[in-house]
């Protein structure tokens, strides 16, 4: 395990030898699943903005590995988040990606089993149940949720608790002078990338092809154009801690060329 930076070296990369992840990480259909059971079913994951569920009754729907989910906001204004699935048969509740309900209700398009806005199960059509059917057994199966300033966060851990940002990485940054509450969704452009998940995220994560493939950005950025991220990625990082030109940056993060502006954006990909 490569140590952790400390406070007076604060270096991140490799110090010696380690083997990767073999290939079959990235195509063996078991490994998959570990890593949705480990990771993806059992972390706090960000599906939207607090502000695309602004009306009471919205929705959305959501996949995460074979899981469907659906958010929405109920009639009392309280977001909500459930597995998109019937008690009943099992059937998809919700079928497109976004909406409004038609009613205060979610009934199933199937047999109409009809459940409230806060997942209970309030009518079924059949004029005759069984001796012991209760309807308070059979709600939609909740979702933990958690609004975090303006983005709406899900966990799928039967025992999840407390709130997405007890999670957050302390080291990852303080983010109290950005406005983040404040954003509106303008645009969402989808793309579905045909590599194992792990892939993109070592890709997006480091900037090792940043010379050979994005030239025009190295040259706005000239840290990248040397296949660094940020200062902590250079192992002679203490050499340059007093040079303020942006091929060695401060430790606050990479800055473009003099006279140059830059914005950043951030995607998000999850399992299908």
């Amino acid at each position: 395990m490569q140590p952790s930076p400390s406070e007076h070296d604060p270096y991140n990369g490799l110090t010696r030898l380690e083997p990767s992840l073999p290939s079959s990480a990235y195509w063996d259909i078991e490994a998959y699943q570990r890593d949705l059971d480990a990771i993806w079913y059992r972390s706090w994951l960000l599906v939207c903005r607090e502000a695309d569920l602004a009306q009471p009754l919205a929705f959305r729907t959501f996949r995460v590995g074979t899981q469907e989910i659906v958010v929405l906001r109920d009639d009392t204004g309280e977001l909500r988040a459930f597995h998109n699935t019937c008690r009943h048969r099992g059937s998809q509740l919700c079928r497109g990606s976004e909406g409004r309900l038609k009613a205060r209700l979610i009934t199933c398009p199937y047999h109409d089993w009809s459940y409230s806005l806060r997942g209970d199960l309030v009518r079924v059509p059949s004029k005759s149940l069984p001796e012991g059917f209760d309807k308070a057994d059979h709600p939609l199966y909740r979702v933990a949720l958690s609004v975090w300033r303006g983005f709406v966060l899900v966990n799928l851990r039967e025992d999840a608790d407390g709130s997405a940002e007890t999670s957050f990485d302390p080291a990852s940054g303080d983010l109290a002078n950005w406005p983040l509450e404040t954003p509106v969704s303008g645009h969402m452009l989808r793309k579905v990338m045909n590599c194992n998940w792990k892939i993109f995220w070592e890709n997006f994560n480091e900037c090792l092809h940043c010379p050979g493939v994005h030239k025009d950005l190295s040259r706005l950025v000239p840290i990248y154009g040397r296949g660094l991220m940020g200062r902590d990625d250079d192992p002679e990082w203490a050499r340059h801690a007093d040079n303020d030109a942006p091929e060695f940056p401060v430790a606050c993060g990479p800055e473009p060329r003099h006279g140059r502006e830059t914005g950043a954006s951030t995607a998000l990909s999850f399992p299908t």
